[in-house]
């Protein structure tokens, strides 16, 4: 199934199952790292991301869903000069 989507400003398809995660498709698909798997039943919030400005937990999103979305990553939240306060956090903490 042909999926498309604006991630991080980016427009992405991916032909992948529909039912497949949104988390998976991030991480080894798109290769994005940030988004993170934690407990893959939507409680802890290692895998929250936003879709169009809503936390939505990753793991429990089925990728399907995200068809004409806008998500945003960790990745996506600032830049190497300008870092997100999320991110700078993640840099101070050494976040894995």
């Amino acid at each position: 199934m042909k999926i498309s989507f604006n991630i991080n400003g980016n427009t992405q398809t991916v032909d992948t199952d529909g039912d497949m995660p949104l988390l998976w498709v991030i991480r080894d698909i798109l290769d994005l790292k940030g988004t993170k798997f934690g407990c893959g039943k939507a409680a802890c919030g290692a895998c929250t991301i936003q879709v169009d400005g809503d936390a939505i937990r990753s793991c429990s999103y089925a990728v399907k869903y995200a068809e004409g979305k806008n998500i945003t990553t960790i990745e996506g939240l600032g830049n190497k000069e300008n870092p997100h306060p999320v991110q700078q956090a993640w840099i101070e903490e050494i976040v894995p």
